[in-house]
């Protein structure tokens, strides 16, 4: 983002700068001991704050109308804090009045264009909320939800899941993973009988509901294997989740050390959704196999 705005960046700095010569050139330096320390952290903060505001609008937001309003809007503000904050530092002859006008017009002014910037901006964002709720009706309507877990299914997952990837993507933030898997299932079946797995996967999958977050959507990817996507989470936050899981999940059982689960997580740093579950799979088939390492005798 900050490429689209490198203009903008370089006017606000070059009117700042001109504020800096003409209050210079206007008044003179005040003595040290006229300066109010209250007075300057006070406005000194506003106008970081202020700052702050114009930083978030640049970096986040794509060229448009509505960006136009907010940062205009915003530098106003920043210009006049900005001056305001120097007034501690330099006194102005008194029947100089530039100064005070250019201190005290701009506020208001950039107050009136930020806030119709922002109503811009709530407009979009309401037509955005629009688009995403039809979007999820739609997937909802056209994805069977597994009757017996009550989760969503493989298409489901691949269509939030490519949304997520893209979205996370532009925003540069992270983006895991967690896959569970149980092991045999059709071996537990044929031991303890149909109704007695089903109540398995139904207790399954009440347990991962309850405890991952609510912004996080738990799929069923496979008769005997689930997916959770975990949007904005990093891999070192995953694998806590996931070790988590593992502790909730050890109470689980219907019988004797069965059925046995295998809990992976991974960072998804791929564009497509496919190829995010085809590297799930292959983490799988990899925790599998030096499970399995493991329990062979020495």
């Amino acid at each position: 983002m900050w490429r689209q705005h490198r203009y903008k960046l370089l006017f606000s700095l070059l009117l700042l700068l001109s504020g800096l010569l003409l209050a210079i050139d206007t008044g003179g330096a005040k003595h040290s001991s006229e300066f109010d320390a209250l007075d300057i952290l006070g406005e000194g903060t506003t106008l970081l704050v202020a700052c702050g505001w114009l930083g978030l609008i640049i970096s986040s937001r794509p060229t448009g109308r509505v960006t136009e309003w907010l940062y205009y809007g915003s530098l106003l503000l920043v210009y006049s804090y900005f001056l305001d904050l120097l007034d501690e530092f330099i006194r102005y002859p008194e029947h100089i009045r530039l100064m005070s006008w250019l201190e005290s017009l701009p506020a208001p002014v950039g107050m009136l264009i930020l806030t119709y910037g922002l109503m811009g901006w709530h407009r979009e964002q309401r037509a955005i909320n629009r688009q995403l709720r039809g979007r999820e009706l739609f997937l909802r309507d056209h994805q069977l939800i597994d009757p017996l877990t009550q989760l969503y299914g493989i298409d489901y997952l691949q269509a939030v899941l490519q949304r997520e990837i893209e979205l996370h993507q532009s925003q540069h933030k992270a983006l895991s993973l967690l896959v569970l898997d149980i092991d045999n299932f059709a071996g537990v079946n044929r031991r303890y009988g149909m109704a007695a797995g089903d109540a398995y996967l139904s207790q399954l999958s009440e347990l991962l509901s309850s405890q991952l977050r609510h912004s996080d959507v738990v799929c069923r990817y496979a008769g005997d294997r689930f997916i959770a996507l975990l949007p904005n989470t990093a891999l070192q936050q995953a694998q806590i989740m996931a070790q988590h899981l593992r502790q909730q999940l050890s109470q689980l059982a219907l019988g004797q050390d069965e059925p046995q689960l295998t809990l992976v997580e991974m960072a998804v740093q791929h564009t497509t959704a496919k190829s995010a579950l085809q590297a799930a799979d292959q983490a799988m088939a990899q925790a599998k196999k030096a499970t399995t390492l493991k329990l062979q005798p020495s």
